[in-house]
Parts: structure tokens; sequence; C-alpha cells
């Protein structure tokens, strides 16, 4: 028989991932498909990553993308210069990935066009690995979306590992030929793909009028970023682009892991301020929970995990973990950050 796995995934947050594993397939099979019928592949890379664009926007416009939070979105309500501002700082560590790779991409582009050697989208292989790491990109997501514990540990620990991927090609670069084509090229395709993914899924997340504002300011900064550093490997030479590039990405790993960091100790905050305080056990009385969910509920305000809370209440893991299950059905929650809110919200 098989048991449910619980997580503390809004099921909407999973819905969105498995969209976006498709369509990041059906991006990969399309660049296939042109690359057929169009020699050029820098021309098939721009078609496919529009056509991207465009079904991203429609899948949004037809709320078929929506957001996961249970807030609802006023489109009346005007849009500032700080909303965007705010949204961006949202995106920000998986953006500037995106902005990372896009770099690497100007880099091999501009490498293309004075017929200099660079791996990414140079030649037919490398652009096969790199359709190849979509794919495997999307059968990730897939595989993951129903295993995620936490929406704010995996988003983080995602980008982490996708930077860390784009390190690859410093370790390898002894190898020669296929095997440095490989693992160069498919690293780059799989966290390229990936981060677009994380990104997508922020964005939306926040307002309707907000989502198409930041969107087509991000878009414009992929593109000043891929002209931007094209012009410097045409200017200062392939060494110096390269440079500059690999410090970009060592200077944003390290500020994403101080980000996660950041919010672990936020959480852990929170954790103490909400457990230090007792559950209002008066307004909690209408969730029907019975006395051992109550106990499970409190560990759970500590920051306890199914398994410990098993050991502690000499129960099995399974058992634990049903009811962590009926708490967040009784509750109407999905996620352990719904959970602080909704029992800090009782106060």
């Amino acid at each position: 028989m098989k048991t449910n796995a619980i997580t503390d995934l809004n099921p909407i947050y999973a819905r969105n991932l498995l969209i976006l594993s498709a369509v990041i397939a059906g991006k990969a099979i399309v660049s296939l498909a042109l690359s057929a019928l169009v020699g050029n592949i820098m021309a098939v890379d721009i078609i496919a990553s529009a056509v991207l664009v465009a079904v991203v926007l429609l899948l949004v416009r037809s709320n078929v993308l929506r957001s996961s939070s249970s807030e609802t979105d006023d489109d009346t309500a005007p849009l500032f210069g700080k909303d965007i501002l705010s949204s961006l700082r949202a995106v920000a560590i998986p953006l500037a990935g995106c902005l990372v790779c896009q770099c690497s991409l100007g880099i091999g582009w501009a490498a293309m066009i004075f017929e200099h050697y660079s791996m990414v989208l140079q030649t037919r292989d490398s652009f096969l690995c790199v359709c190849a790491g979509a794919l495997l990109c999307a059968l990730c997501l897939v595989m993951v979306r129903t295993h995620i514990r936490s929406i704010v540990n995996f988003r983080y620990y995602a980008i982490l590992a996708c930077l860390l991927l784009l390190v690859v090609p410093w370790v390898s670069a002894d190898l020669s030929g296929e095997a440095r084509t490989v693992s160069t090229a498919l690293p780059w395709g799989f966290s390229s793909s990936f981060l677009s993914a994380i990104v997508i899924m922020d964005l939306v997340s926040i307002r309707r009028k907000a989502f198409y504002a930041v969107g087509l300011l991000i878009v414009i900064l992929n593109v000043a970023v891929w002209l931007a550093s094209g012009f410097s490997f045409v200017v200062l030479g392939d060494e110096v682009a390269n440079a500059l590039w690999r410090i970009s990405l060592i200077a944003l790993i390290a500020l994403s892991a101080l980000e996660i960091l950041r919010e672990y100790r936020l959480l852990e905050k929170r954790l103490a301020e909400t457990s230090s305080g007792k559950l209002n056990g008066e307004k909690l009385s209408q969730f029907k929970l019975t006395n051992r969910e109550s106990e499970v509920l409190d560990l759970l305000i500590q920051g306890r995990r199914a398994s410990w809370i098993a050991q502690k209440l000499y129960i099995s893991d399974n058992t634990a973990r049903a009811h962590v299950k009926h708490i967040y059905q009784k509750l109407g929650v999905h996620t352990r950050e719904e959970l602080l809110d909704f029992i800090e919200s009782l106060d």
C-alpha cells in the first residue's frame, strides 16, 4: 500500500513546478526541432527563448500558473515604484544566477561571431548538451516536487546547487574534446533552466500588475547583460571577460550561502518567539484537534520535525506524519511558514 509523504508543500506550488517542467522540456524539444531546420544556433536559441516567454505569459494570463499564496490579488490597486523594487528584491538571488548564465552565454556567442573557442552554444554538440541539461532539469522538477519539505529551503538550496554546478567547467578545465563539452554545456543547460524556473515561480507569487512590469524589466536585464558580456569579450579579451564572470559567480555563491544562513536564523527566531507563548487553546478548540494532535502542534511550533516528534512521543514515524497531515488539514495550512502565520494570528 502506498503511503503519502507529509511535506510542507503548498499543492499549488507543486502544480506550478509540474507545469514549468513541461514548459522547460517543451522549450528544449522546440530548440532541437528548430535546429534541424535552422542552421544558426544563436537564432534557434533566441526563437526558443521568445516562445518560452510567450508561453509563460499565456499561462499566467489564463491563470494556469497562479500564486500559491492565500492572499487575494487586488488588480485595482495602483502600482508604485516601491512595489516593483520589492518584487525585484524577492527574486534577486535567482535572477542574479540567471544573469550570470547570460554572461557566459554572451561570451559564448561573441566567441562564435569572432571565431574564438567557447563551450556554450558554439557547436552543435554543445547545443545538444544544453538541451539535454534542460530536459534533465524538467525531469528533476517532476521528481522533487512531491518531496519538498519546505518551499523556502528548497528554493535556496536549489539556487546554491545550480550555482555550484556552474563551477564544474573549472574543475574539468584539463579535459578536452567531447568530455569537456559535456562537462561544461550540460551543467549550464541544467542550471540556467532551473534558475529560470525559480524566477518564474517567484514572479507568479507577486501581484499581477507587478508581474508584467517586473517580468519586462527582467527580460531587458537579461538582454542587457548578454550584450554587455559579449562586448566585454570583444573589448577586454577572453581571459579578462571570463575572469569577471568567475568573480561574479563566486560572489553570488557566497551571497546565496549568507542568505540561506540569514533565512535560517530568522526562522529560528520566529519559532522561538512563537513557541515562547502559550497556544490559544480556546481559539484552537474550534478546529477539534485531538489531545495527541495538540501535543504534536506544540512541538511543531518549536521547530521540531516529524521524526523528532515520533521519538519524543514514542510513536512511529508514520503515525507522527499522519498527525502532522491532520493538523495541517484541520488548520487549513500547507507549509510551516503558513502554520506560524496562523498561530500568530490567534494572538
